[in-house]
């Protein structure tokens, strides 16, 4: 059995209504989620915290001599654009590590980008313009559209507002990402169609866990149906009430291998390790990719581990076998 150092990163973006800070509690919740399942698993577990200033993490980390690390580190110091930062320090301190290397983060993490290498390779994905800070609109785009922060993760930034249908309300958007996130906004062509979500494990080859679909059903008239952030985060929301994924997705099997194909060509041309999930919209009968997430929620009540569920895979399983993955 192996000797593995669970990191993570401390987050704190705002508080509930007891004040408790909602993200932080639910990384802890999940490092002791995945620590459970390797301790059952025999392995030997440790748990250490990231932050801004890397020493005390590193030193710990030459103490304990982990055969692996099991990467929770959504971010560093409340940023989640550093994701991608932590597993460079893994990677040029020779640590071995599960999930997505830096490059597929990095890569994943703009919008954008990711849209347009899924493009040149000829996988389907909606089109979209990015629109820079201090920048405007400069070309007719067809409406509706789903405006979004092109480098954010968690749905951060999209409410219902975020689907617009007027020229005003899209520059109004725009606008708003800019001022709220200081980063350039993405605009994409709204897809109203049935939505899928692809989990994928493994690396070279890997294996599809199963086809969930994201049903809406019950989510009053006049809210557009996405995965907002209120979906993820607000118990009490109308999102977060109907927002609920059907494990496997009722589809037939040719549209169900259309889309095990297209999330493993996606998951290997952005260079994906460990696990991953790709999430389509159809359109016209055809799927197309919406997001891509490397390193997606690995909590024990997350779609990741429900889908494992599926495929015949515990949770304990399922950690076990990410671990197994990095020792590759």
């Amino acid at each position: 059995m192996a000797r593995v150092l669970v990191a993570y990163g401390p987050t704190r973006v705002g508080r509930d209504k007891a004040g408790q800070e909602r993200l932080e509690q639910h990384i802890l919740s999940t490092v002791g989620d995945v620590s459970q399942a390797l301790r059952e698993k025999g392995h030997k577990v440790e748990t250490a915290a990231l932050r801004r200033d890397p020493g005390r993490f590193l030193a710990f980390a030459r103490r304990f001599r982990p055969d692996v690390l099991f990467n929770l580190c959504e971010g560093v110091g409340g940023d989640a654009s550093l994701e991608k930062n932590a597993v460079a320090l893994f990677e040029l301190a020779r640590l071995r590590f599960t999930g997505n290397p830096c490059l597929a983060l990095a890569v994943c993490l703009e919008k954008s980008l990711t849209k347009r290498l899924l493009r040149g390779a000829r996988i389907d994905t909606p089109d979209f313009v990015p629109v820079p800070p201090g920048e405007d609109l400069a070309e007719h785009f067809e409406l509706p559209a789903i405006v979004k922060p092109a480098l954010s993760d968690g749905s951060l930034g999209i409410s219902r507002r975020s689907v617009v249908k007027t020229v005003a309300a899209l520059r109004q958007r725009i606008g708003w990402v800019h001022r709220r996130f200081g980063q350039t906004a993405l605009v994409e062509r709204y897809v109203a169609g049935r939505e899928f979500q692809v989990a994928l494990l493994g690396n070279g080859a890997p294996e599809v866990l199963a086809v969930a679909e994201l049903s809406y059903a019950g989510l009053p008239k006049g809210l557009p149906r996405i995965c907002s952030y209120s979906a993820k985060w607000h118990p009490r929301s109308e999102y977060y009430k109907h927002t609920n994924p059907v494990v496997p997705a009722p589809v037939p099997d040719a549209l169900r291998r259309r889309l095990e194909v297209a999330a493993t060509r996606a998951f290997r041309l952005l260079g994906l390790r460990g696990y991953a999930r790709v999430d389509f919209r159809m359109r016209r009968r055809r799927p197309q990719v919406i997001d891509v997430n490397p390193n997606c929620d690995i909590s024990a009540d997350a779609g990741l581990a429900r889908a494992a569920r599926h495929a015949g895979f515990t949770y304990a399983d399922l950690c076990d076998r990410i671990v197994q993955l990095a020792l590759e």
